[in-house]
């Protein structure tokens, strides 16, 4: 698959010092300073942390808030790029210990694509047997296929690195470019087994019969965004997750194709984590997937697929139904983005909610079986407390719910923004450990 690249350097480049879930770096540059290419431009202290490194050589505009995927103003740097090609020096660790890969991970600025520091997500404190990889985003596995085994070796040095004895790639049924890559795709010499994820049949029980370690699962036809970790590990391993528990209370870390392709890169490249593909589709010219480094304003990204179609209505990262919709495009690609999607001003929703009529439809299409009208509705009250207590930190924001509605009440909005009051006020809460 043809990945589209950007032909022409942005007027200006915006790099946020806080692209993960964690704590926000603090800038290393000011105004008028000269950068080169993965030059560390900004620190950070702490367990949870995610350096940040410029893609482009450049001058420092200005250290200021600016737009950012997430919808929010962030300290950003700005830089104006230049046609420059210097570079640190990249220095590979081929034959790196456990304990260095982990921290060249950390000192790469790696982030899965659900916001937490790579290292993290293979260290978390808590005993893993498996690594899943996401891999059910089409276009983006698609793109990487020409690299795979890049990607396979990453995804090796991964589990090396977390002291994780296997590893499942978890890859859509109907994925069949990517089945047959993969099908064909060799790690240590020994072809890769792809088996199905039907019924029974989860991860154990094809590892029961193997001593690889590492199999690719395809199963169903999900793509599992950021908010469906749970929903993944439960479905690839068959581990019942409580509600308000993740994966790593049940052995498990979730991790991303980029993520993997990065890990290679720092290793036996020495590059930090400077760029990655992301999908483009909707009112384009030319949608598909497109390799941009990070800091890029959407509008460049958009220009490099011909441009929109007509006047776009509305531009959303990350997803249709789970993504934000931003309100303007110069906010830029951020190490979490996974996709653009433009939409035109006939394709945007415009329904006035009304009263919940008690249908309970929500009810009966929640994949986690919830209440989303009554949490919705204790939302709107701010009535967050009781919010918690139904389980609202559990919903993986797939839309289902708001997609059913006849009374088109905004559940995903209001059960999200509890989510996000309900974080602010338990930061510091932990669950204890499940038991098996």
């Amino acid at each position: 698959m043809s990945v589209i690249k950007l032909d022409k350097l942005p007027e200006k480049v915006i790099l946020p010092l806080k692209q993960h879930d964690g704590i926000a770096c603090a800038p290393l540059v000011k105004k008028g300073e000269e950068v080169i290419i993965g030059q560390k431009i900004g620190d950070c202290e702490g367990s949870d942390l995610a350096y940040i490194h410029s893609p482009y050589c450049g001058a420092v505009d200005s250290v200021a808030e600016m737009p950012n995927p997430s919808g929010k103003r962030v300290l950003s740097v700005i830089i104006n790029p230049s046609e420059c090609a210097d570079s640190v020096d990249f220095i590979p660790e081929k034959d790196a210990t456990p304990s260095r890969l982990l921290e060249i991970i950390k000192e790469a600025g790696i982030v899965e694509y659900y916001q937490k520091p790579t290292y993290l997500a293979l260290k978390p404190g808590k005993r893993i047997d498996t690594l899943i990889m996401n891999a059910t985003f089409p276009l983006i596995t698609n793109a990487y296929l020409d690299s795979l085994d890049k990607v396979l070796e990453g995804f090796r040095l991964m589990l090396e690195a977390g002291g994780i004895s296997r590893g499942a790639i978890v890859i859509r049924a109907d994925d069949k470019e990517s089945i047959k890559a993969f099908k064909n795709a060799k790690v240590g010499g020994k072809p890769l087994t792809v088996a199905p994820l039907i019924g029974k049949r989860h991860a154990d029980y094809y590892f029961e019969d193997s001593d690889d370690e590492i199999i690719v699962l395809a199963g169903g036809k999900i793509t599992y965004t950021p908010t469906m970790m749970n929903l993944l590990s439960g479905n690839v391993m068959g581990r019942k997750i409580p509600l308000g528990y993740e994966p790593a209370d049940v052995h498990v870390a979730v991790c991303g194709v980029k993520s993997a392709k990065a890990v290679y890169d720092a290793v036996y490249e020495g590059k930090p984590y400077l760029e990655n593909v992301i999908t483009v589709t909707g009112a384009v010219n030319r949608p598909g997937s497109v390799l941009v480094k990070f800091g890029t304003p959407v509008k460049d990204v958009i220009e490099a697929c011909g441009g929109y179609k007509g006047e776009p209505g509305k531009v959303i990262v990350n997803g249709s139904r789970v993504g934000v919709a931003l309100y303007t495009d110069d906010s830029p690609v951020a190490k979490n983005t996974t996709g653009i999607v433009v939409q035109t001003k006939d394709e945007v929703l415009r329904d006035v909610s009304s009263a919940c009529i008690h249908c309970a439809r929500c009810v009966d299409v929640c994949p986690m079986n919830l209440l989303p009208g009554r949490i919705a509705v204790m939302a709107d009250q701010g009535m967050y407390e009781k919010c918690g207590e139904y389980y609202a930190l559990s919903c993986i924001e797939c839309g289902d719910c708001a997609a059913v509605c006849p009374a088109k009440k905004h559940l995903v909005q209001l059960i999200r923004f509890s989510k996000l009051q309900l974080l602010k006020m338990c930061a510091e809460a932990e669950p204890a450990e499940v038991t098996e």
